[in-house]
Protein backbone atom coordinates (compact mmCIF):
# COMPACT_ATOMS: atom_id res chain seq x y z
CA UNK A 1 0.00 0.00 0.00
CA UNK A 2 2.98 1.95 0.80
CA UNK A 3 4.28 1.93 -2.92
CA UNK A 4 0.81 2.26 -4.32
CA UNK A 5 1.17 5.90 -2.57
CA UNK A 6 -2.43 4.76 -0.61
CA UNK A 7 -2.74 7.41 1.74
CA UNK A 8 -2.74 6.65 5.71
CA UNK A 9 -6.56 7.91 5.70
CA UNK A 10 -7.50 5.75 3.10
CA UNK A 11 -10.42 2.85 3.88
CA UNK A 12 -8.16 -0.17 2.13
CA UNK A 13 -5.51 0.88 4.98
CA UNK A 14 -7.71 -0.54 7.60
CA UNK A 15 -6.90 -4.09 6.74
CA UNK A 16 -7.88 -7.19 9.63
CA UNK A 17 -4.12 -8.59 11.34
CA UNK A 18 -4.05 -11.82 11.39
CA UNK A 19 -2.63 -13.19 14.91
CA UNK A 20 -0.96 -16.37 13.11
CA UNK A 21 -0.17 -15.46 9.73
CA UNK A 22 1.08 -18.01 6.74
CA UNK A 23 3.91 -15.51 6.57
CA UNK A 24 4.90 -12.61 8.56
CA UNK A 25 5.60 -10.34 5.66
CA UNK A 26 1.87 -10.48 4.96
CA UNK A 27 0.07 -10.27 8.30
CA UNK A 28 -2.83 -8.93 7.31
CA UNK A 29 -5.95 -9.71 5.13
CA UNK A 30 -6.10 -8.08 1.93
CA UNK A 31 -8.38 -5.08 1.21
CA UNK A 32 -7.93 -4.41 -2.23
CA UNK A 33 -6.88 -6.88 -4.89
CA UNK A 34 -4.25 -5.04 -7.17
CA UNK A 35 -1.05 -5.82 -4.92
CA UNK A 36 -1.05 -9.56 -5.47
CA UNK A 37 -2.09 -8.96 -9.03
CA UNK A 38 0.46 -5.90 -9.76
CA UNK A 39 3.09 -8.50 -7.92
CA UNK A 40 2.13 -11.79 -10.47
CA UNK A 41 2.14 -9.19 -13.40
CA UNK A 42 5.77 -8.09 -11.78
CA UNK A 43 6.85 -11.45 -12.18
CA UNK A 44 5.22 -12.17 -15.68
CA UNK A 45 7.48 -9.05 -16.99
CA UNK A 46 10.37 -9.99 -15.40
CA UNK A 47 10.35 -13.79 -16.71
CA UNK A 48 10.00 -12.11 -20.17
CA UNK A 49 6.68 -11.94 -20.86
CA UNK A 50 6.23 -7.89 -22.55
CA UNK A 51 2.28 -7.49 -22.90
CA UNK A 52 0.57 -9.30 -20.15
CA UNK A 53 -3.35 -8.70 -19.25
CA UNK A 54 -4.86 -10.66 -15.74
CA UNK A 55 -8.21 -10.52 -13.68
CA UNK A 56 -8.87 -11.68 -10.54
CA UNK A 57 -12.60 -12.39 -9.07
CA UNK A 58 -11.96 -12.43 -5.14
CA UNK A 59 -12.38 -11.70 -1.51
CA UNK A 60 -11.37 -8.46 0.13
CA UNK A 61 -12.06 -8.19 3.69
CA UNK A 62 -13.17 -4.97 6.23
CA UNK A 63 -12.42 -4.89 9.65
CA UNK A 64 -16.17 -4.82 11.88
CA UNK A 65 -16.16 -3.36 15.54
CA UNK A 66 -14.24 -4.71 17.65
CA UNK A 67 -16.29 -7.08 20.20
CA UNK A 68 -15.73 -9.70 22.70
CA UNK A 69 -17.09 -13.15 21.96
CA UNK A 70 -17.10 -15.51 24.65
CA UNK A 71 -15.08 -18.59 24.43
CA UNK A 72 -17.09 -21.50 22.50
CA UNK A 73 -17.54 -24.81 23.90
CA UNK A 74 -15.23 -27.48 22.40
CA UNK A 75 -17.40 -30.79 24.27
CA UNK A 76 -21.03 -29.93 22.31
CA UNK A 77 -22.52 -27.79 19.77
CA UNK A 78 -21.88 -23.87 20.43
CA UNK A 79 -25.67 -22.45 21.40
CA UNK A 80 -26.93 -20.52 18.33
CA UNK A 81 -26.70 -17.29 20.05
CA UNK A 82 -23.36 -18.23 20.75
CA UNK A 83 -22.54 -18.77 17.02
CA UNK A 84 -24.60 -15.86 16.43
CA UNK A 85 -22.11 -14.01 19.13
CA UNK A 86 -19.10 -15.19 16.89
CA UNK A 87 -20.37 -14.41 14.04
CA UNK A 88 -20.01 -10.80 15.20
CA UNK A 89 -16.30 -10.23 14.61
CA UNK A 90 -16.05 -11.76 11.19
CA UNK A 91 -14.98 -9.32 8.85
CA UNK A 92 -17.24 -8.53 6.12
CA UNK A 93 -15.97 -10.51 2.81
CA UNK A 94 -16.77 -8.33 -0.08
CA UNK A 95 -16.28 -9.63 -3.54
CA UNK A 96 -14.37 -7.64 -6.07
CA UNK A 97 -13.34 -7.48 -9.46
CA UNK A 98 -9.72 -6.47 -10.88
CA UNK A 99 -7.62 -6.26 -13.99
CA UNK A 100 -4.23 -5.38 -14.57
CA UNK A 101 -2.33 -4.32 -17.65
CA UNK A 102 0.62 -3.95 -19.47
CA UNK A 103 2.29 -3.92 -22.68
CA UNK A 104 0.61 -4.16 -26.00
CA UNK A 105 -3.21 -5.00 -26.15
CA UNK A 106 -3.02 -5.33 -29.57
CA UNK A 107 -0.59 -7.12 -30.98
CA UNK A 108 1.64 -6.20 -34.01
CA UNK A 109 1.21 -8.69 -37.06
CA UNK A 110 1.06 -8.27 -41.35
CA UNK A 111 -1.94 -6.43 -40.40
CA UNK A 112 -0.50 -4.02 -39.02
CA UNK A 113 1.25 -1.95 -35.68
CA UNK A 114 0.20 -3.39 -32.23
CA UNK A 115 -1.68 -1.29 -29.99
CA UNK A 116 -0.14 -0.57 -26.27
CA UNK A 117 -3.03 -0.83 -23.31
CA UNK A 118 -3.63 2.45 -22.51
CA UNK A 119 -6.01 3.72 -19.65
CA UNK A 120 -9.22 3.58 -21.49
CA UNK A 121 -8.70 -0.26 -22.05
CA UNK A 122 -8.65 -0.96 -18.29
CA UNK A 123 -12.03 1.89 -18.19
CA UNK A 124 -13.66 -0.25 -20.91
CA UNK A 125 -12.71 -3.84 -19.22
CA UNK A 126 -14.42 -1.91 -15.89
CA UNK A 127 -18.04 -0.91 -17.69
CA UNK A 128 -17.96 -4.78 -19.60
CA UNK A 129 -18.18 -6.27 -16.21
CA UNK A 130 -20.58 -3.46 -15.22
CA UNK A 131 -23.01 -4.42 -18.52
CA UNK A 132 -22.52 -7.96 -18.09
CA UNK A 133 -24.56 -7.28 -14.34
CA UNK A 134 -27.16 -5.14 -16.24
CA UNK A 135 -25.79 -2.31 -14.78
CA UNK A 136 -25.64 1.23 -15.86
CA UNK A 137 -22.75 3.65 -14.04
CA UNK A 138 -21.71 7.66 -14.54
CA UNK A 139 -18.11 7.63 -15.74
CA UNK A 140 -16.35 10.23 -13.88
CA UNK A 141 -12.55 12.02 -13.94
CA UNK A 142 -11.20 11.11 -10.22
CA UNK A 143 -7.96 11.25 -8.57
CA UNK A 144 -7.49 8.35 -7.09
CA UNK A 145 -4.15 6.63 -5.54
CA UNK A 146 -2.94 4.42 -7.36
CA UNK A 147 -4.00 5.87 -10.48
CA UNK A 148 -2.79 8.64 -12.26
CA UNK A 149 -4.39 11.71 -11.47
CA UNK A 150 -5.30 12.58 -15.07
CA UNK A 151 -5.88 9.48 -16.37
CA UNK A 152 -8.09 7.65 -13.54
CA UNK A 153 -12.35 7.25 -13.82
CA UNK A 154 -14.44 6.91 -10.97
CA UNK A 155 -17.62 4.49 -11.55
CA UNK A 156 -20.83 5.99 -9.96
CA UNK A 157 -23.79 3.94 -9.86
CA UNK A 158 -26.63 5.73 -8.00
CA UNK A 159 -24.43 8.21 -6.93
CA UNK A 160 -22.02 4.97 -4.99
CA UNK A 161 -18.56 5.26 -6.51
CA UNK A 162 -18.53 1.41 -7.03
CA UNK A 163 -14.73 1.56 -8.80
CA UNK A 164 -11.89 3.04 -10.23
CA UNK A 165 -9.54 2.49 -13.61
CA UNK A 166 -7.37 4.04 -15.03
CA UNK A 167 -3.40 4.11 -15.07
CA UNK A 168 -1.50 4.00 -12.42
CA UNK A 169 0.64 6.66 -11.42
CA UNK A 170 4.14 6.64 -12.73
CA UNK A 171 5.30 6.80 -8.84
CA UNK A 172 3.62 3.45 -8.19
CA UNK A 173 4.89 1.84 -11.30
CA UNK A 174 8.49 2.76 -10.29
CA UNK A 175 7.82 1.98 -6.78
CA UNK A 176 6.52 -1.69 -8.00
CA UNK A 177 9.37 -2.37 -10.94
CA UNK A 178 6.31 -2.22 -13.36
CA UNK A 179 6.25 -1.13 -16.76
CA UNK A 180 5.60 2.52 -17.39
CA UNK A 181 1.75 3.43 -18.29
CA UNK A 182 0.54 -0.10 -16.53
CA UNK A 183 -3.43 0.20 -16.15
CA UNK A 184 -5.43 -1.40 -13.47
CA UNK A 185 -9.27 -1.17 -12.34
CA UNK A 186 -11.06 -2.51 -9.45
CA UNK A 187 -14.89 -2.64 -9.05
CA UNK A 188 -16.81 -3.70 -5.86
CA UNK A 189 -18.92 -6.77 -7.67
CA UNK A 190 -21.34 -7.03 -4.44
CA UNK A 191 -22.87 -2.71 -5.03
CA UNK A 192 -23.63 -3.93 -8.87
CA UNK A 193 -27.20 -5.97 -9.21
CA UNK A 194 -26.95 -9.19 -9.85
CA UNK A 195 -28.16 -9.90 -13.54
CA UNK A 196 -31.41 -11.77 -14.42
CA UNK A 197 -31.47 -15.39 -15.41
CA UNK A 198 -30.29 -16.12 -19.01
CA UNK A 199 -32.19 -17.79 -21.29
CA UNK A 200 -30.66 -19.43 -23.98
Amino acid sequence: LDALGIPDDDSRRQAVRLRNPLSEEEPALRTTLLPPLLATLRRNVGRGNRDVALFEIGRVFRPVEARVVPALPVEHRPSDEDLAAAETIVPEQPWHVAAVFAGDIEPAGWWGAGRPASWADAVDAALRVVSVAGAVVEVRAAATPPWHPGRCAALVLDGTVVGHAGELHPAACAALDLPPRTCAMELALDALPLPGVVVT
